[in-house]
């Protein structure tokens, strides 16, 4: 029988860990497998054991494995609720606890070492190593890095970016000697983790948005293989990459709607940290952590956060290099996407200069139609952008140009893949939610693209042209989002990606609203019943709104989908019974209250269609208390917003009455503690 190598007396280290010059270390005494090898799967087997018994060894291991994981399950899987119920997790939650508790041991090993070689410094911020650009473009390296000055041979330059990728891969490899600012980091993001007992819940009945959600976003979060929110907890504990963690912890706050518990840890363990935040995972994590904040009612977070994820991405040169990389072209277009949703939808400006960037998209032939589609709507978010926040109105040249070239990207989607009756009919309710989606991101676009020509007013044919695109638009919007809702309810309800759409489904609908009650138009005697019957089907259809905004709240009145349903509701009441002189307040999600006043005075006759109107109105009485009928249409109604966007100095003093308006301000007040309290 072959032996290895005799090893000195008194050592203890394995095979594995030998051959790749790291130091071996084995958690206690008893222990028959190091650090490293647990955490790899892999055999360990001592060195000076017979390369014979490697099998019986590996065995051995996974029995004690087993039955340490079957342990483990029966003492610490089955709590007691309040109630005096016992709870059992699944086998899958007992390789969680595990995977935990390995994590946990890393950590401590991790600092334990540290501590007794360097100094515990509690930082934490960027890397403490040479602060790097990863770029080619400055001046001083156009000079020296000149194919006229001196070029390295291809061969060697392949060697050198091999040994680099390398490298990379192996800096992604987190083992139990960690820095100590990322032992430190993971050991606050585990203080923030719910209790076993919560946790398994959270699996068990509130993580069925799990695969709607990267679906949506392309897999931004864990692999193709994390099949559950489960199965991305126990890759999370046993890669250890601490903005994995912190993704975990944004998929809590998603599931529970407690964003006050988990996001705070997120941000100061991984936001605040560039070197983390700067890393795939980061970026990912960045990516979530900016939904998280749009959904808790801090737009001004989401929209410094993904501005600061673009400025990670320009530093590290991804800009211009994710092309290279599959995982870095997709969080490249998430990133540069979401960076002109939340500029869009806030009203501020966009981020990344597109001539600066690579934005090839490949032909359809070679993508996609659907990632293709999304893409080239993303780029074309910033010209919508350009006419919305102009100094200038835009013209209706400039905004129908716009309004071309969306036409003409769509064009490359198959015949009928975005007409409404097609999409009912589909069976397939992954293609149905891909295509109502991408019906409802076309109209969101040219809804808000008309907008500032909405709200000149029909002076002429022009005008009139535009503003019935305007509403034309945003009834497809509010018919796509319904029809998301209404095919499965219950799945609605769940889906973050629904509840994300909110903002755009109360901007439709305020402009259906407005158009109903015949702000900025100019009717001809003629057309009085055809508005009496395009009224009718507007009033069915904000009422199915509202229907919808209500069920995705998920009685969270504090929550995205709450707020925009309180507000679309009392815009709503306050347009049926306010009498002469009152005054009725609505706070806007977001961007502070909007006062809508009833002037005393004459008014201009009544709507015909209103005045036939009578008894309780059918808008509010699914959720809302019995509301009398339109009265009619008045001329005398004017909105007054007060906000920050106003020159007002006094803005947040005059909501101290108001509770509900005074928690939506709460990210103004209080800039460095931004949470809504719930």
């Amino acid at each position: 029988m072959i032996q290895n190598r005799k090893m000195r007396k008194g050592t203890r280290s394995c095979t594995a860990c030998r051959r790749r010059k790291v130091r071996c270390i084995f958690p206690s005494e008893e222990s028959d497998v190091c650090s490293n090898c647990d955490r790899r799967g892999s055999t360990c087997v001592p060195q000076g054991v017979s390369l014979d018994l490697n099998s019986r060894i590996n065995d051995r291991s996974r029995q004690r494995r087993r039955v340490k994981s079957r342990h483990q399950n029966t003492q610490s899987v089955p709590q007691a609720t309040p109630d005096g119920e016992t709870i059992r997790g699944s086998s899958q939650f007992s390789d969680v606890l595990v995977a935990l508790k390995g994590l946990q041991n890393r950590i401590e090993i991790s600092l334990k070492s540290t501590r007794s070689n360097v100094p515990a410094r509690d930082v934490v911020g960027p890397s403490r190593g040479a602060d790097s650009i990863q770029s080619d473009r400055a001046p001083i390296m156009k000079l020296l890095d000149h194919e006229l000055i001196g070029r390295v041979p291809e061969a060697e330059k392949e060697a050198s970016q091999q040994v680099s990728s390398q490298r990379s891969k192996h800096n992604k490899t987190y083992s139990s000697h960690q820095p100590t600012e990322h032992a430190e980091a993971l050991k606050g993001l585990l203080a923030a983790l719910p209790t076993e007992l919560e946790m398994n819940g959270i699996f068990k009945t509130k993580s069925g948005w799990w695969n709607s959600w990267r679906e949506s976003f392309g897999l931004s979060w864990g692999d193709e293989g994390d099949s559950s929110l489960e199965v991305f907890a126990i890759r999370t504990f046993q890669t250890g990459h601490p903005a994995l963690l912190g993704s975990l912890l944004l998929c809590f706050a998603l599931s529970t709607g407690d964003f006050a518990k988990y996001l705070s840890s997120v941000e100061h363990w991984i936001l605040n940290n560039d070197e983390l935040a700067g890393s795939i995972y980061g970026l990912q994590c960045l990516m979530g952590l900016g939904l998280c904040f749009m959904s808790s009612l801090q737009p001004r977070r989401a929209w410094a956060t993904y501005r600061k994820a673009n400025t990670l991405l320009q530093l590290a040169g991804i800009h211009r290099t994710h092309r290279k990389s599959k995982s870095l072209d997709t969080i490249f277009w998430q990133l540069f996407s979401a960076d002109r949703w939340v500029s869009l939808l806030i009203g501020l400006p966009y981020s990344v200069p597109e001539n600066l960037c690579d934005l090839y998209i490949p032909p359809p032939e070679e993508e996609s139609l659907v990632k293709f589609h999304y893409r080239h709507l993303s780029i074309l978010t910033g010209r919508v952008i350009d006419c919305l926040q102009s100094e200038k109105s835009p013209t209706l040249s400039t905004v129908t140009g716009v309004d071309e070239k969306i036409d003409e990207i769509t064009a490359h989607l198959p015949f009928g893949y975005l007409d409404l009756e097609q999409i009912r009919r589909c069976r397939d309710a992954k293609d149905r939610h891909t295509r109502a989606f991408r019906l409802s991101h076309v109209h969101s676009l040219r809804a808000q693209l008309y907008m500032p020509l909405f709200l000149q007013g029909a002076q002429g044919d022009k005008q009139e042209y535009s503003r019935m695109a305007c509403v034309r638009s945003a009834r497809t919007l509010l018919e796509a989002y319904l029809l998301l809702h209404e095919s499965d309810p219950a799945a609605a309800r769940t889906d973050n990606s629904i509840k994300q759409s909110a903002p755009s489904a109360l901007t439709a609908a305020v402009i259906v609203f407005l158009n109903m009650l015949g702000y900025g138009r100019n009717d001809a005697a003629g057309a009085v019943q055809e508005r009496a019957a395009e009224k009718v089907y507007d009033d069915g259809l904000i009422e199915r709104t509202l229907i919808a905004l209500y069920s995705w709240s998920e009685d969270q009145p504090c929550s995205l989908s709450g707020q925009c349903h309180a507000t679309l509701k009392d815009l709503v009441k306050s347009s049926r019974g306010l009498h002469k002189g009152e005054r009725r307040e609505i706070v806007v999600p977001y961007f502070g209250k909007v006062t809508v006043d009833r002037k005393e005075g004459p008014s201009q006759a009544a709507d015909p269609w209103l005045e036939t109107s009578s008894g309780e109105g059918r808008l509010l009485e699914s959720n809302a208390d019995s509301i009398a009928a339109w009265p009619a249409l008045y001329d005398d109604f004017f909105l007054t917003y007060s906000g920050p966007w106003t020159a007002q100095d006094d803005y947040v003093g005059g909501l101290v009455d108001n509770a509900d308006a005074a928690a939506a301000f709460d990210w103004i007040a209080e800039p460095d503690h931004g949470f809504c309290q719930y």
